[in-house]
């Protein structure tokens, strides 16, 4: 097979036994990356398993594209039942770094870890070869010390995935860590030391053939053309706390034009590799604790990362604990922390030592927010109500702003961050040449339009004072993002919307299909590619239907999306566009900065969507019609 390696590694850590599955099996249906998780998740685990249950598979799944010369395909699918979700369900995650090639050159296309070994173990991995050693000496150790004790036990050419404390005592927020900074939220951390499993060790020396080589080497001269000068790079300009300085840059595996991802260096001269905006979460405490910012912001998210919790989820709970305390709901008394100080390097260090080790007011902390808050009644759950979804995920990006959002964030318990940049980054861009009147980039209200008719289905997609064309849009950016997470390409590289180096500056929808047959000699239409993503899609349906969810009885937004009033601005968008322009019709331009979605608008969304889909329009069920005409009849 050109680009996968073709095999499967399951590894039942009970028995300890070792068997390969067959790539081919699966590749033709559904691809790699998440398509092959959703495969595997939905043949092997027990319907309704818990998450720390033995049986409940831990699936990490490279993409056809890793380890070969296409650019930008460095990404690892982590999937399974996650108990960060609420209520429990599959879902999925994903990571950088160099893990995933260093697995395929090993010989294989994924990995799934079942069964819970005696004691604590790590699994290496090296060119086929698979042991089980012993993991006494670094259980109880942070990420950091993990890294350098097994790279010293090791050598250096091993690529590492481990988990810190958070994950050894299953806090539902653990974290997959890995190589140059990258990790994997949705407690998949925390799956994984509930499997006594502390770190992967992973070394290959093998290749990955490709089927044309020249025709991926046209395909990243494009690619470069493309996205070259004139192109303004949305995800490429770190974000840096104020004394602190860029070393470097950090690039993933196969990765030609970098990102946010870099090694900053703090004013004291601590080091740490970051990439997005959640570097700076410890500082809207600290500069109202303490006026200033000072070691301790710098210093928080690789706390975080070296005990192995979500920064993401912390921020919440952080939110959640405040406003706790001012309401009176949350005390020294009750919690055994001081509260006061929050911002504080000891409240830190004290908040995330218990959530890592569930001591104390730790042991609520760990559930995760949602969780936390149900714990300590039903004022504290409205807090949590009032900024959530219902499934305790935070809002980016979302429907009040974007109302194609409002379908994703509905069917969909966790929806990918890649799904929601598709729709903020050619706005965002719009955004910034609105503002900038024409001066920072060429993303002008038609150039927006004719990438909206290419990419989203219609240009009436980005006309936001009207809800048509927003259910095509949503079902569209779903698909390309399924089929983007099977071949793990790269988010901040892919799709290339816009052109910098064409005179319309519109970008090619047809460019990840290309790469993809480049790599792997099949032939695919952009119909075939569609009855994948279909396939994903209705699979992930299907999946998350098993596990309890209610079809569209479920598919709801949270009450306060439907309330007009301003929220609090946490995304790309509200930072470079705090009045919330977006287009309307004609040359206007509207605000939807304090607007609600409308309630009569969306259900209608919600209509038109499952009739897009195929599932029935009463309860958001997948036909047996397009269950059978997508090769899903035994769902």
């Amino acid at each position: 097979m050109f680009g996968w390696a073709g095999k499967i590694l399951h590894i039942d850590l009970g028995s300890q036994n070792v068997t390969r599955l067959d790539t081919e099996a699966y590749a033709q249906q559904f691809i790699g990356g998440l398509g092959i998780g959703e495969k595997l998740y939905w043949d092997m685990a027990p319907p309704g398993v818990d998450p720390f249950h033995s049986d409940n598979p831990l699936i990490l799944m490279t993409g056809p594209l890793a380890a070969t010369p296409a650019p930008s395909a460095p990404r690892l699918v982590a999937c399974g039942k996650s108990p960060c979700i609420y209520p429990e369900t599959f879902v999925n995650a994903n990571m950088g770094g160099f893990i995933a090639a260093e697995l395929k050159k090993a010989g294989y296309d994924g990995l799934v870890l079942t069964g819970k070994a005696e004691k604590p173990v790590y699994i290496t991995i090296e060119d086929g070869r698979v042991e089980i050693k012993d993991a006494a000496h670094v259980w109880g150790q942070g990420n950091t010390k993990t890294r350098e004790m097994l790279h010293d036990e090791l050598g250096t050419k091993w690529r590492l995935l481990t988990i810190g404390p958070a994950g050894e005592n299953m806090s539902r927020i653990g974290i997959l860590f890995t190589d140059a900074g990258s990790s994997a939220s949705m407690g998949f951390g925390s799956v994984m030391g509930s499997k006594n499993l502390k770190a992967i060790a992973v070394r290959g020396t093998g290749s990955i053939t490709v089927a044309d080589p020249e025709k991926i080497k046209e395909i990243r001269r494009r690619f470069k053309s493309m996205t070259g000068e004139g192109y303004f790079h949305l995800f490429n300009n770190p974000i840096k706390l104020p004394g602190s300085e860029v070393v470097k840059r950090v690039h993933c595996h196969g990765c030609p034009q970098g990102c946010w991802r870099s090694l900053h260096r703090s004013a004291g001269g601590s080091e740490d590799i970051r990439k997005c905006q959640i570097g700076n979460f410890y500082t809207l405490w600290e500069k109202k604790y303490k006026g200033e910012l000072t070691e301790t912001s710098f210093d928080a998210p690789a706390m975080a990362n070296d005990i192995g919790v979500c920064t993401m989820e912390v921020v919440f709970l952080f939110l959640w604990l405040e406003q706790c305390r001012d309401k009176g709901i949350l005390t020294r008394e009750n919690t055994g922390l001081d509260l006061e100080s929050m911002g504080s390097r000891e409240f830190l260090e004290t908040a995330m030592h218990q959530i890592s080790t569930r001591e104390g007011f730790g042991d609520i902390m760990a559930e995760g927010v949602l969780r936390a808050s149900e714990k300590m009644g039903e004022a504290s759950r409205e807090i949590t109500r009032n900024i959530l979804t219902g499934s305790g995920r935070a809002i980016a990006y979302g429907p009040k702003v974007f109302s194609m959002s409002a379908v994703i964030y509905a069917v969909e318990p966790r929806p990918f961050i890649t799904e929601l940049h598709e729709i903020c980054e050619p706005l965002t861009k719009w955004a910034i040449w609105h503002n900038s009147k024409g001066e920072k980039t060429y993303m002008s209200t038609d150039v927006l339009r004719r990438i909206s008719a290419l990419f989203w289905g219609g240009e009436e997609a980005v006309d936001f004072s009207t809800y048509v064309g927003k259910a095509v849009a949503a079902r569209n950016v779903q698909n390309r993002q399924f089929i983007k997470e099977a071949l793990n390409l790269c988010d901040f590289a892919w799709p290339v919307y816009d052109n910098a180096g064409s005179d319309d500056h519109v970008g090619d929808p047809a460019m990840e299909r290309r790469l993809f047959t480049a790599v792997t000699g099949w032939d695919i239409s952009q119909q075939e590619l569609d009855t994948v993503a279909e396939r994903l899609v209705t699979l992930n349906r299907a999946i998350v239907l098993r596990e309890g969810r209610r079809g569209r009885q479920d598919d709801v937004l949270p009450e306060f999306m439907f309330i007009e009033r301003p929220e609090m601005i946490a995304d790309v968008f509200g930072m470079y566009n705090p009045e919330l322009f977006l287009p309307g019709k004609g040359s206007e331009v509207i605000s939807r900065k304090g607007k609600a979605v409308d309630r009569r608008e969306f259900e209608k969304m919600m209509d038109e969507y499952y009739q897009l889909r195929g599932w029935d329009v009463e309860t958001g069920v997948p036909t047996q019609e397009t269950l059978v005409r997508l090769g899903l009849s035994d769902c």
